[in-house]
């Protein structure tokens, strides 16, 4: 498989490439340039930008969505949804405006100083370490782009010193550099896995995730066959996915992957979001407008309307919910999981516990059967899934239907569904996609990023109240019971938070900088 395999043993050293630097007492800047040992150390320092903190952002962008909750009502996210903290040029919790533009500005530092000072490097060398960074630029501009409506300040070259008044490119300006730089990773990134290197199918995988977005439609669908021209591939086993560690191997669905190694490089995901009976914080849980979503077995939709479905209502679900959610009765870890009040896992409001009456699975370390230490799963920036759906939307917003959905049906065949769906509009496509982006990619930091490129964000999460299923008892029988999970608040999604404002601070130090036309 050709793909990219981040292995780290510190902060900025990967296990897997042997470097060693120059030992000395102080460091001049030709150092990197001395060997390409060295300048692979420089380039690493950009690494960590694609998961060094696990899954923590993705699901702290999913809680701003309709399929996570946050469990406390005095956290950040939940002052956010409420409206409690409106979003302003001044304070924004999704701001990255200033940190991104760093970045990019590190990147072209470094492109500077290969130009000028790597002559010495042999040339296959040189051109595989531009390659790298400017997939990272191309990488951090995607990021900025989303927020910011892809009209941010353009860096090509490094800035001259002082130079402050720079304006805003047009989103056309701002997509073209992104794909330029990517189209350029892609011609000179190698083909083959190389420890701790970016490779061509990082490189179009990249693109199509960027194309997507920019509504640049046939651009991304043929990234995506670049991308299947690498070899990647489905895993069978949709929970086995999840549960990759280095020493167990690499997943052929991983295309961009983090790979931690305990105890050198770990993370402690699992304490602030497993649930109390774990000894875990529980800081988020996953909605039944989520739940809901996920079909029983035979692709037949669930629904609270139906008697015998809403008296049993998590038996005969898809493996994908199995393997996600985490509810009232299922196993976990030796013990089976007890939602109603009374329970320490049970529903509550305040934080702590559950305040939907469910867990997330996935993502978890299932073997810290006795409280926690440090894991190291394998984290996920770009994998082969979600290539597949990209590939399912540019084909459908294409007007090409049929294709469309053999494609939509590849995700839904690992599920293990046998009747494939079919669609003749492009409405209807787009309806069964969302659907399966919502389900396969849950947790992983798509939803709420969807939601506002689609034009939705404003109508699925203002004024209204996510929902919670609470287990109620009455001699031997449990019946199941919605509620309103954010007790009573109603939640905030002004139409204007589709493109986040410019921070105040650019706009005091730049002259040349404008706010946007709705945020003035």
């Amino acid at each position: 498989m050709k793909k990219f395999i981040v292995y780290i043993a510190g902060i900025f050293a990967f296990a897997g490439c042997s470097m060693e630097p120059i030992l000395t007492s102080s460091y001049s800047e030709d150092v990197a340039w001395s060997s390409e040992d060295n300048c692979q150390m420089y380039i690493n320092k950009f690494y960590p930008l694609v998961g060094q903190s696990y899954y923590e952002p993705e699901v702290f962008f999913d809680s701003a969505s309709d399929i996570l909750k946050s469990n406390s009502p005095n956290s950040e996210i939940s002052f956010f949804s409420y409206g409690s903290v409106a979003v302003s040029p001044e304070n924004n919790i999704f701001e990255n405006w200033t940190v991104g533009h760093s970045w990019v500005i590190d990147c072209c530092r470094f492109l500077d100083g290969l130009k000028t000072r790597g002559e010495g490097l042999p040339e296959d060398f040189r051109l595989q370490a531009e390659a790298q960074v400017r997939w990272f630029r191309a990488h951090v501009y995607f990021e900025m782009a989303r927020r910011y409506g892809a009209s941010l300040i353009l860096y090509r070259e490094l800035p001259p010193l002082g130079e402050k008044d720079h304006p805003r490119c047009t989103p056309d300006e701002c997509w073209d550099f992104i794909k330029e730089d990517l189209q350029f990773a892609a011609d000179n990134l190698p083909d083959n896995d190389i420890p701790g290197k970016l490779t061509k199918g990082a490189a179009y995988a990249m693109m199509a995730r960027a194309m997507l977005y920019a509504e640049r439609y046939d651009d991304a669908y043929k990234a995506c066959v670049k991308v299947e021209e690498c070899g990647y591939d489905l895993e069978p086993d949709y929970a086995q996915l999840f549960k990759y560690k280095r020493a167990a191997g690499v997943s052929c669905e991983s295309i961009v992957e983090f790979g931690f190694s305990y105890p050198n490089l770990a993370y402690s995901f699992d304490k602030f979001y497993c649930p109390p009976g774990d000894g875990g914080y529980a800081e988020l849980s996953p909605t039944e407008e989520l739940v809901s979503q996920y079909q029983m077995a035979d692709g037949t939709d669930f629904s609270w309307d139906n008697p015998a479905m809403a008296a049993d209502p998590y038996t005969g679900r898809e493996p994908r919910f199995y393997a996600s959610i985490l509810y009232h009765g299922c196993t976990w870890k030796g013990r089976t999981l007890d939602m109603r009040n009374s329970s320490k896992d049970g529903v509550a409001f305040g934080g702590g516990t559950t305040s939907t009456g469910y867990y997330m699975r996935k993502l978890f370390d299932e073997s810290q059967t006795v409280g926690f230490t440090n894991s190291d799963l394998t984290k996920y920036y770009i994998r082969f899934a979600e290539i597949i759906l990209i590939k399912a939307e540019a084909l459908a917003q294409l007007g090409k239907y049929s294709q469309s959905m053999d494609e939509l049906n590849r995700i839904r065949h690992r599920a293990g569904f046998t009747t494939d769906l079919t669609a003749a509009d492009k409405n209807t496509c787009m309806q069964y996609i969302m659907h399966e982006r919502m389900i396969e990619l849950a947790f992983e930091g798509h939803r709420f990023w969807d939601l506002r490129r689609w034009g939705l964000a404003d109508k699925r999460l203002n004024n209204m109240h996510l929902t919670g299923v609470k287990p109620v008892q009455s001699g031997d029988t449990i019946t199941y019971t919605l509620f309103d999970a954010d007790n009573g608040k109603i939640r905030k999604y002004p139409t204007k938070y589709n493109r986040f404002p410019i921070p105040v601070n650019e706009l005091l130090r730049n002259g040349k900088m404008e706010q946007f036309e709705e945020w003035k």
